[in-house]
């Protein structure tokens, strides 16, 4: 029977705590990140949400007249559905789209903000401390 001994100064397991602190700090921020997304854009399929890119441009070009016919296509098709007009439909993805862009770049603002934080902590007390923030944030994030 073999027996190992690793003797850790102070400093280093200090040092495994607050790398430890980091890594999971990081991973509760992308978590938080994620929920306040889904709570912004609701039960939307992902599938959805990669079209809204694609439907915003569709909806500004028709809107100022210099839609392609499959930009004109993809409006009506929608608009069929949901008994809108095509313009109507197309002022309300704009709308919508101009919303959450806004809320989209204090998202990623918030999260290059928070990583920063955590990365910089030097105490475990520091990280959970960029953590409060991010909380902070998130609650007022509708409201500027």
């Amino acid at each position: 029977m073999t027996f190992s001994l690793k003797l850790t100064t102070a400093e280093e397991s200090a040092a495994e705590d607050l790398a430890q602190a980091k890594a999971a700090s990081l991973a509760r921020a992308l978590d938080r990140l994620t929920t306040t997304a889904s709570e912004i854009t609701g039960l939307v399929p992902q599938a959805e949400r990669d079209s809204w890119a694609t439907k915003a441009v569709a909806a500004r070009a028709y809107l100022a007249d210099v839609a392609s016919a499959d930009q004109v296509a993809m409006l009506q098709a929608e608009a069929a559905v949901t008994g809108e007009t095509v313009e109507d439909l197309a002022a309300a993805i704009v709308a919508m789209a101009e919303n959450y862009a806004g809320i989209a770049a204090k998202l990623a603002g918030q999260r290059r903000k928070t990583r920063t934080a955590i990365e910089a902590a030097t105490t475990p007390a520091q990280v959970q401390a960029a953590l409060v923030a991010l909380d902070a944030a998130l609650i007022t994030l509708g409201e500027g």
